[in-house]
């Protein structure tokens, strides 16, 4: 069987740094949404990690992140406007779910 892609949120962080590395331990294929490349998120992608640059408070770039991958595990800033960056999240989530059921619904039936 294989395992569905996860994204993790704020993945160069304290906690998004060990789910990745956990995950990847298990198996998991993982996209690694990082603010900005550098050694941290270098050393994700030795380790087996899809990383991407996304701006966690833009739901256009959320959605285009979340493309592929079929889990989520958000890890929320530490960051005064935090709540912001959950309501893009959750706007992007819903959007992208929304796309899916839309794109199979029009496929045709065999």
């Amino acid at each position: 069987m294989i395992n569905p892609k996860i994204l993790v949120t704020a993945a160069t962080g304290r906690t998004g740094r060990v789910v990745v590395t956990q995950l990847l331990a298990k198996g998991w294929p993982v996209r690694a949404a990082v603010r900005v490349r550098d050694a941290r998120s270098d050393l994700l992608q030795c380790r087996g990690a899809e990383v991407v640059v996304a701006d966690i408070f833009d739901r256009g770039q959320l959605m285009d992140t979340m493309r592929g991958v079929q889990r989520a595990y958000y890890c929320p800033p530490y960051h005064p406007f935090a709540i912001q960056s959950v309501a893009a999240f959750a706007a992007a989530a819903r959007e992208t779910v929304r796309r899916r059921r839309t794109l199979r619904e029009s496929e045709p039936i065999r």
